[in-house]
């Protein structure tokens, strides 16, 4: 019970893994809104059935009239924000490619919001909060193929500079939020079965580039969700109080490949 009592949001969680870091967090203790463009109620009904306090927030992370309302309706309903994991993103329902002189310019705007964007605006509207306690925990999500190419083709450079964002910001925001008692880090992991969307992109993965992935990787194998989650919960206990402008790389040692 690390997390007794403590408020979590979790964006992207009405499914895949931004799902399974709430329930990670709701088994230590904590109290969590459910926070994604989809319906989330599914999530916070399996909270719920921990004993634990939920709520499914629905609304769309790249407008910031709508992340302010969401702020306030976690503020109504739980008085307190001490967790922020900032989950939401992904690579895009649509097919892209890959080559320089072939980005469409919609789907890079859409890809740098949906992931640096949204991480931002959350931040900006949950920090005041974290402020005023003195206390906080901030999670953001990058991705391997941030720390250096991609591994497939179904990862775009929109993508990838995207989550090369996210560290930069982490770092950053580490150093100007430390002084008010907030601890801002990321997670950084490799490619995860974790839904229907990504169980999709390995299954269309040539078998070359499956095998690729796992003989890459030192342990041979992709990780489990919880595996993932364990480290976020880490990352906004107290047992992490000294760690703030990490960017933790949960890859089975891939990058030394």
């Amino acid at each position: 019970m690390r997390l007794r009592d403590k408020v979590a949001v979790i964006t992207g969680a009405a499914g895949g893994l931004g799902a399974t870091y709430a329930q990670a967090i709701a088994r230590e203790g904590g109290r969590v809104a459910v926070v994604d463009v989809l319906d989330g109620a599914g999530t916070a009904r399996d909270i719920g059935a921990l004993g634990r306090q939920a709520r499914a927030i629905q609304a769309n992370l790249t407008d910031e009239e709508q992340v302010q309302g969401m702020v306030s309706q976690v503020m109504e309903e739980f008085g307190r924000i001490d967790i922020l994991v900032n989950n939401a993103g992904g690579a895009g329902q649509q097919a892209a490619e890959s080559e320089i002189e072939k980005i469409d310019r919609a789907h890079w705007d859409e890809i740098i919001a949906s992931n640096l964007t949204t991480t931002m605006l959350c931040i900006k509207h949950v920090v005041p909060h974290m402020k005023r306690q003195q206390s906080g925990k901030i999670v953001n999500v990058s991705s391997r193929a941030a720390r250096g190419t991609a591994w497939f083709g179904q990862v775009t450079p929109e993508y990838i500079a995207a989550k090369i964002g996210i560290i930069g910001l982490t770092r950053q925001l580490a150093k100007e939020l430390g002084p008010h008692g907030i601890n801002v880090n990321c997670l950084v992991p490799s490619f995860t079965i974790s839904g229907p969307a990504l169980q999709a992109a390995w299954d269309n993965m040539t078998e070359e580039e499956r095998s690729h992935m796992v003989e890459a990787t030192p342990l041979r194998r992709l990780p489990q969700p919880e595996e993932l989650a364990s480290v976020v919960v880490f990352l906004v206990s107290h047992e992490s109080s000294y760690v703030t402008g990490a960017c933790l790389d949960v890859n089975g040692g891939s990058l030394m490949a």
